[in-house]
């Protein structure tokens, strides 16, 4: 019998058998971007992404890519050439959002905090009500340090003070919920692999209503990722680039999966039974979860001290090569600044909840 490979990354997880079909069958009924299933399915896709997500005032738009690719979309798209920006960082993918803006040359203010570190909403008020913004990025899900980003609190000051708020929602999104309306955003940067458990094939945006017609006047930065030049074709039923259709057919069986599980609050409620198994678990092996003081912790997965005894790359190895009870495990180092100290296990994608206490039991042999 082969042992069972099971990913405890972001990345690469497994997914349910409805996206795992359509590969199955695709060649047998293949949909040609330009024929005349393609727009239906589209249309489709866009609609269930948005009722999913309870954002009606938003615009969904579908990108071939990955989180990246949404988040240099949104940047690109969404700010006039002489906007400035504040990037709030306290994280590898807050240093991406930074990256990515320099390399717009977009001005940018760096609000550079410590990863993990809660941000300095003080400051960013003092930076909005003295109008030396004009728009807020910030990630969501800080998937560096398996925490949450306080985005409402943000977004509050944004809509208090009439600016733009960007939001990296590519580790949040149809895991932890998330009031895309109240809160105050304009645009958010997402995944359809990552809380959607389709492959990362495909991304997505979502740019509220009324700033989606501002962009019509706003010259777009980066070529292909054009979102409201994509948007105004999707709306039509086409796309002006190549597309997979096998890739939008995945992301709609897995919005179906999703909706079989109760939808964004069904899906949450499983992740956090599998926070709560696990976490548990960790602290009766004597590991150490990182926390940091007013940041929640995200429902994806949990950072951890790498134990005193081993290293992390001992304990990857043994994981990943030492079978207990049919199953081996793959797990994931910590990003940046946090790589000596930390590692990171994630409960991605659709697996049992059975087959956690498996893994602690794994885990139990390793640390």
């Amino acid at each position: 019998m082969t042992d069972k490979t099971i990913s405890l990354t972001p990345a690469v997880f497994h997914l349910s058998e409805k996206v795992n079909a359509v590969s199955r069958v695709y060649g047998a009924q293949p949909i040609v971007p330009r024929g005349p299933g393609f727009a239906p399915l589209l249309r489709e896709v866009r609609d269930g992404i948005r009722t999913a997500l309870d954002a009606p005032g938003f615009e969904p738009v579908l990108l071939t890519g990955t989180g990246s690719t949404a988040m240099a979309a949104v940047l690109g798209s969404c700010l006039e050439a002489t906007e400035r920006l504040v990037v709030v960082r306290n994280g590898a993918y807050g240093d991406r959002l930074y990256e990515f803006a320099n390399t717009l040359k977009q001005p940018v203010l760096d609000l550079e905090h410590a990863y993990g570190e809660r941000p300095d909403l003080a400051r960013i008020e003092e930076l909005c009500a003295t109008n030396s913004v004009d728009a807020i990025a910030i990630v969501y899900g800080a998937t560096s340090s398996c925490s949450l980003n306080p985005v409402a609190e943000v977004g509050a000051i944004a809509k208090r003070y009439g600016k733009k708020l960007l939001v990296d929602g590519v580790s949040a999104l149809f895991v932890e919920p998330m009031d895309l309306e109240g809160w105050g955003i304009s645009a958010v940067m997402g995944s359809c692999n990552k809380g959607l458990h389709s492959h990362p094939n495909l991304t997505m945006c979502l740019v509220r209503r009324d700033l989606m017609e501002a962009m019509a006047k706003i010259p777009a930065r980066a070529p292909s990722l054009e979102l409201f030049k994509l948007h105004k074709a999707q709306s039509g039923g086409s796309h002006p680039y190549t597309i997979d259709p096998m890739s939008l057919l995945q992301v709609r069986a897995a919005l179906e999966h999703l909706a079989d599980q109760g939808g964004v609050s069904g899906r949450h409620a499983i992740y956090q039974a599998r926070c709560a198994k696990l976490r548990q678990g960790y602290e009766a092996l004597g590991l150490s979860i990182a926390r940091w003081k007013d940041m929640p912790l995200c429902s994806i997965g949990t950072a951890l001290e790498i134990p005193k005894s081993t290293t992390y790359e001992k304990m990857a190895e043994r994981l990943a090569t030492e079978s207990v009870d049919d199953h081996r495990f793959e797990i994931y180092s910590a990003q940046g600044r946090l790589s000596a100290s930390l590692f990171r296990i994630f409960h991605m994608g659709d697996y049992p909840l059975e087959v956690y206490d498996v893994f602690l039991k794994a885990l139990a042999r390793v640390v």
